[in-house]
């Protein structure tokens, strides 16, 4: 697993006097929560399409719609193609080394001929997004960690852990971790570094860790 280290957040303010709130989950669910809701996947498959979000930071749809040859593991790279986007832009993203053994034993796996990273019951489809979801929720929730943040507009309860959480999580631990914002920004594929720039407004518990053993 990723040595990522997470901390909370506050909320932000983008210029425009609008206020953009971060997912809860950056706020309440700590490392020891996530290594929780891996015990509870219940199919390998399924880890490590938790793990894949987490440390690459992909978005979900990105993630499931991947194919075999988009996935090189001796560079440690993912291809997500402009069509799999949300700004429909090319980027590659990074592995991390701690994550290759196990996603290099998942490709050999995989049965001969097989298109997608992730086939679903019908080999020739991928497993959908609506699965990854559901999977997530269902893991969470016997991990104990799954608890509402908000309300919709429509009444219904918005809880702390989704892929999506994954993506936030990403993010404020590679900053963490030392990786450059505009580092962060190619990896998340973000158009406006403006966007990757929400994740440098860490709480007051934040600063004063980084600054324990500061001396003037």
């Amino acid at each position: 697993m990723p040595d990522f280290r997470i901390w909370r957040l506050s909320e932000v303010r983008y210029r425009m006097s609008r206020y953009i709130t971060i997912m809860a989950v950056t706020k309440l669910i700590s490392v020891d929560d996530f290594r929780k809701l891996i015990e509870k996947v219940e199919s390998e498959r399924d880890r490590i399409v938790i793990m894949l979000l987490f440390s690459t930071g992909c978005r979900v749809e990105e993630l499931v719609s991947t194919k075999l040859e988009d996935v090189d593991t001796v560079r440690g790279e993912i291809h997500i193609h402009a069509s799999r986007t949300k700004t429909r832009q090319y980027r590659d993203v990074i592995v991390p080394e701690s994550m290759i053994p196990d996603l290099k034993a998942w490709v050999k796996s995989l049965p001969e001929g097989s298109m997608w990273l992730f086939p679903g019951r019908d080999p020739s489809k991928h497993i959908s997004q609506r699965w990854i979801r559901m999977m997530t929720d269902k893991a969470a929730r016997s991990a104990g960690i799954q608890r509402p943040y908000a309300t919709s507009k429509d009444g219904r309860s918005m809880n702390i852990v989704s892929p999506h959480t994954l993506r936030h999580l990403h993010a404020v631990a590679a900053l963490d971790s030392g990786v450059p914002l505009n580092d962060l920004q190619q990896q998340l594929g973000h158009t406006d570094l403006k966007t990757t720039s929400i994740y440098l407004k860490a709480d007051i518990n934040h600063r004063r860790k980084s600054y324990e053993g500061f001396e003037i």
